[in-house]
């Protein structure tokens, strides 16, 4: 668990873990220099559980760099990554402790996206709903095919930490990329390299993991929208262009997957925000790269133009989600 100044988020989040563990169970947390009272939280929880380990750095190193830490310091077999403001559901590590008997490489399950105050909102699924509990083989062309086409949200390819659980071994053969430490995607970076040699990955339907929605601070303004969408564009872009840039097919089906992360919808309220025309066309050209229709592009541009009325769809959909 990387942490920085979340002191007042950070005890929710232990206290779903804590009241779950036993011996098995190790708790690692990287506190990137903060300058508030995480580590009094901290030391309150090691109180109540022996196996806490804290490290405090004396610099902030980035949460990519400190993700990377984590693990190499950590001593268990698996490594499940929990952001300092979610929580786990009760029972889910009785769950994955079975779970991880099956020896895959890396496990995935599901989440509930809930409100600021952690009230729960609905379930996330990173797969299309037809898919129950199943192994995919992504080493296999076929199955990580299979895989792209059932995936829902790029939740599915490793860019959610709390819900993804890997075999520590793995991740220490290759560790931090550092061409992408501070992209938001370090972690999926080294998670796809498993696919080169050996990547079975476990779907686990059910959502084990509480989601604290919206407390990203891109997410407040106009600017932080667009800068949001562009992350994961960019993001996305440079993993696809890593990994499967002499396979067509894969990558194809890899990048359509951001068309169900950010569907129309979406599209028409970040289009909204966009004045300059030459962000517009680096927007514009993006979306293209990742399989958006052109003719859907042109229309969520020209609609986003309707900005007060965006806005109230925006509103109007929130209450109805009560976020």
């Amino acid at each position: 668990m990387p942490t920085r100044n979340r002191a007042d988020l950070i005890g929710e989040a232990l206290e779903s873990v804590v009241s779950q563990a036993d011996d098995r169970v190790e708790i690692v947390i990287i506190d990137g220099a903060s300058t508030d009272n995480t580590a009094d939280v901290v030391q309150q929880y090691q109180k109540k559980f022996k196996n806490i380990v804290y490290y405090q750095l004396e610099e902030n190193g980035g949460v990519d760099s400190d993700m990377a830490k984590a693990i190499k310091l950590a001593s268990g077999e698996y490594c499940w990554l929990l952001s300092d403001d979610d929580a786990l559901k009760p029972g889910a590590i009785k769950r994955m402790l079975k779970e991880i008997e099956s020896g895959c490489e890396i496990y995935i399950c599901n989440t509930v996206r809930c409100d600021i105050n952690m009230r729960p909102i609905r379930e996330h699924l990173w797969l299309s709903l037809d898919v129950g509990d199943r192994v995919f083989d992504l080493h296999n062309k076929k199955q990580l095919i299979e895989y792209c086409n059932k995936a829902t949200s790029i939740g599915a390819l490793f860019s959610f930490w709390s819900t993804t659980i890997f075999r520590r071994e793995e991740w220490l053969k290759v560790g931090l990329i550092p061409e992408f430490d501070g992209s938001a995607y370090a972690m999926a970076s080294t998670l796809l390299s498993f696919i080169k040699v050996k990547c079975r990955l476990k779907y686990v339907r059910d959502s084990l993991v509480l989601w604290r929605h919206n407390t990203d601070g891109c997410l407040q303004n106009r600017i932080g929208l667009v800068k949001r969408f562009l992350i994961d564009f960019d993001g996305y872009l440079r993993l696809a262009d890593k990994y499967f840039s002499d396979d067509s097919k894969t990558k194809n089906s890899f990048l359509k997957v951001m068309t169900r992360e950010h569907p129309w919808h979406t599209i028409i309220n970040v289009t909204s925000f966009i004045n300059n025309s030459i962000q517009w066309k680096s927007f514009k050209d993006k979306m293209l790269n990742f399989g958006y229709n052109p003719q859907m592009i042109m229309i969520c541009y020209a609609l986003g133009r309707f900005k007060k009325l965006v806005a109230l769809g925006v509103m109007i959909k929130r209450k109805i989600l009560k976020i």
